[in-house]
């Protein structure tokens, strides 16, 4: 190895035992450096992930801008706007009333700037309307029950009048109105008494919102049951949680329909409780890990990709090498989402096909390429495993590139949550439940839920409160490639995947270069 020959020379032999020591020390320390520069490089990530964290912290304890807020404007361009409305704008005014209760002839008999009582008639007039409210009083009503005999039961019976809740001293109207204020317009009890006892002069204990409550969720249960099972039939579901006092708060939803669960985790386990091991339709959700194990066509929020996106960006702010691939990145999700939008037209856009083949290629073309940052690379490949669930939105009309319907429904929890702290037992999370699933499903078929929750309370108006909400799936959105079938039982064909080679074969490329 060293240009020695084979010899019995001792002190050759141990300069040759030296030299070979020495190199397989050198193969050691060069395998030991290699594997300390890649875990220096892994560190360094962490560090600078972790940099943009705390000042991604401080910005939002500080109440900064935000941090991933592009400045495409110069220093210079930072001046005020100017306040009003803008150059040319037409202004608006409230309509005229189509209806005028009461009318008020306003006449004078001194003149309101020097009292002067020698006035004369002009024999013109201007009309002003008002409206305004009136607010009830507390309305009484005696409902007196004539007992009668009867000979089959051989007992006095007696009935229940119109508009009667049996052994409630509170009416329908005002356990309704108090649901609607605390579900809906998220009004603690303790404020709803308050309005109550001032407004209405009704003067009743806290705690007993918490028996009205009961009472319209008892009522609604079986509609509330059966809005549950319609779920699996949905031709897709919006799906999303959120924390809610030690728990999570599910919300599946569609364009018409909306339930809610509480439920003690946000894992694959509490999803299959609703929707079993598979789901026909196409799932919407973000990007929780608890989603993948259901057997479903899913299409991931992209909204929450370009968050992603742009954290990741920010975190290598002095790589431009990274800064321009995920710059492409960006630009392409965008694009997926601008043809979605125009998909869910009347009509669909020009050259669909081909923009749509051009857009899918540059996504998969952009995902293929290996970067250099472990963590990056790692963020690259979680999207390419999922790239189908990326683009599904663009094979189905009326599939949503973003899970923003069923953000706005948990909207209001959120904002009762942060006000009431939450339920703090099974009867109120059963109350939530019930209530605010068929108040929002109300809402989303266009039905006052005032009404409906006071019909619902009542014996006579149960009935027509279960007919005016349609349970019934709304008919499955069609594929633009081709129908579905009737006996498909809403399961969705596979999408039609166009790559580059076929894309001289579309009609409508052909067409366009005749």
């Amino acid at each position: 190895m060293f240009g020695f020959k084979r010899t019995n020379d001792p002190d050759l032999r141990s300069l040759r035992k030296e030299g070979l020591r020495i190199v397989r020390e050198n193969h050691h320390l060069r395998r030991k450096n290699e594997s300390l520069a890649k875990d220096m490089t892994v560190l360094r990530e962490e560090i600078r992930r972790l940099q943009f964290i705390v000042k991604e912290y401080q910005q939002m304890l500080f109440k900064k801008k935000a941090l991933f807020q592009r400045k495409n404007k110069d220093d210079d361009d930072h001046t005020p706007k100017k306040k009003g409305a803008p150059v040319g704008h037409e202004g608006t005014t409230r309509e005229v009333p189509k209806r005028v209760d009461e009318h008020k002839d306003v006449c004078l008999e001194k003149c309101p700037e020097c009292s002067s009582d020698k006035l004369t008639p002009c024999g013109r007039y201007y009309d002003h309307y008002q409206e305004d409210i009136i607010i009830p009083p507390t309305f009484v009503k005696r409902f007196r029950h004539h007992y009668y005999y009867c000979p089959n039961c051989k007992k006095a019976v007696h009935g229940t009048g119109e508009g009667e809740l049996p052994g409630s001293y509170i009416g329908p109207n005002a356990k309704a109105l108090a649901a609607f204020l605390h579900y809906q317009m998220s009004v603690p009890y303790r404020k709803i008494k308050t309005l109550f006892k001032e407004m209405f002069s009704m003067d009743f204990d806290p705690t007993s919102c918490v028996g009205f409550d009961k009472q319209i969720r008892i009522r609604g249960e079986p509609l509330y049951e059966k809005l549950r099972d319609s779920l699996k039939n949905m031709p897709y579901l919006n799906v999303d949680e959120t924390g809610w006092k030690d728990k999570w708060l599910w919300c599946y939803a569609d364009e018409r329909h909306a339930v809610y669960r509480i439920e003690f985790g946000r894992g694959q386990k509490e999803l299959r409780g609703i929707l079993g091991d598979s789901y026909k339709g196409v799932l919407i959700s973000d990007l929780l890990g608890a989603y993948n194990g259901i057997r479903s066509l899913k299409q991931k929020c992209l909204v929450h990709v370009l968050r992603l996106i742009d954290k990741w960006s920010g975190y290598y702010d002095n790589d431009p090498k990274m800064i321009r691939y995920f710059l492409s990145l960006n630009t392409t999700i965008k694009r997926i989402v601008h043809l979605n939008n125009q998909m869910n037209k009347k009509r669909l856009p020009k050259n669909f096909s081909l923009r749509k083949a051009d857009v899918v290629g540059s996504l998969r073309r952009i995902l293929s390429k290996d970067l250099e940052p472990i963590k990056a690379n790692k963020f690259r490949r979680k999207l390419l495993d999922r790239f189908d669930e990326l683009v599904t939105c663009l094979d189905y009309k009326g599939i949503s590139s973003n899970n923003n319907h069923v953000e706005r429904l948990l909207r209001g929890s959120v904002i009762m949550r942060k006000i009431t702290f939450g339920n703090r037992s099974r009867e109120g999370e059963l109350n939530h439940e019930v209530i605010m699933s068929l108040i929002q499903t109300a809402r989303l078929q266009n039905l006052n839920p005032l009404p409906f929750l006071r019909a619902l309370l009542t014996n006579a108006g149960k009935a027509a409160a279960a007919m005016s909400l349609d349970l019934t799936s709304a008919r499955p959105y069609p594929k633009y490639e081709m129908p579905l079938n009737d006996n498909s039982s809403f399961r969705l064909n596979p999408p039609l995947r166009i790559n580059q080679r076929q894309v001289k074969l579309l009609p409508e490329f052909a067409s366009a270069s005749r």
